[in-house]
């Protein structure tokens, strides 16, 4: 990564395993799996990656997690604290 250059959090909520790979190709420093959500920090815009998914097919949300809350169990906790 460049100094200055932006990390942006995503989190793409689908239970189909075939969205890993598109997460995996743009993630910063891997991905976290689970609770029906991939989640993973990217240098890559919004745009690039939903055009990504979007190829695959349906049945999927791609969110921009800035400034990200939430609350839920271990499980919840670790998927989501992966992005923080």
């Amino acid at each position: 990564m460049n100094p200055g250059q932006t990390i942006f959090p995503y989190v793409i909520v689908s239970t189909k395993e075939e969205y890993i790979p598109v997460a995996e190709k743009h993630a910063y420093r891997g991905v976290a799996v689970g609770c029906g959500a991939i989640t993973f920090l990217s240098e890559s815009d919004f745009a690039t990656i939903y055009d990504e998914l979007k190829a695959i097919g349906s049945g999927y949300a791609l969110i921009l997690a800035d400034n990200l809350n939430y609350f839920g169990d271990g499980n919840f906790d670790r998927v989501f604290g992966n992005v923080r």
